[in-house]
């Protein structure tokens, strides 16, 4: 379950000052303390930037940037941190030091215990940011809903499953089976040893 710290209001530069224990992400001025990922999240995610980071990397001239957990500034109040994201070569310059100031092409968020959060809030902070494509994988259902940012708001372009291929105008070339993520013999283990 997510933790919110209400009280005062935070800055972006109040909110850099700060030393954490833990995940915190700073939305409209307010701390949310994030649980840490399990690790059927981090093998679905696992697989997803692999193969990503890789097809991104071999390309001349290189695409962009896959990352990792990097805070994406999106205004002086809101840094969010998404599981996953794409940021092109063309927009690049927004990567400074250990954050992205501005909205990057893509996220990726595994879905949590906080639905809402997830499905609601992030998804209006990120269309508010610009960023054209927000994917939400749901390891409950084995699915990846993928938005598509038209007109400041997102609409669904897919809802993909296990037998349909992952791709994106976002990244040229880029394809993934999804059975190689949701059928993944690693995640495979890790279920059947809870």
């Amino acid at each position: 379950m997510t933790t919110t710290r209400h009280g005062a209001k935070l800055t972006l530069a109040e909110y850099l000052a700060l030393e954490f224990e833990g995940l915190w992400e700073l939305a409209d001025g307010e701390l949310y303390e994030m649980p840490p990922p399990n690790v059927d999240h981090q093998q679905l995610l696992g697989v997803i930037y692999a193969t990503m980071w890789a097809h991104v990397v071999s390309t001349t001239p290189r695409l962009g940037r896959v990352l990792w957990g990097v805070g994406v500034v999106l205004s002086e109040s809101t840094l969010l941190i998404p599981d996953l994201v794409f940021l092109s070569a063309e927009r690049e310059s927004l990567l400074r030091r250990n954050h992205i100031y501005g909205g990057p092409d893509l996220v990726v968020e595994a879905g949590s215990s906080d639905r809402q959060r997830d499905l609601t809030l992030k998804r209006a902070w990120y269309a508010a940011a610009g960023i054209s494509e927000y994917w939400i994988l749901d390891p409950v259902d084995d699915t990846l809903a993928i938005l598509e940012l038209s007109n400041s708001e997102y609409i669904e372009r897919a809802v993909l499953s296990r037998d349909d291929v992952l791709s994106t105008p976002m990244i040229p070339g880029y394809e993934l089976a999804l059975a190689r993520v949701f059928d993944d013999p690693d995640r495979e283990s890790v279920r059947t040893h809870r």
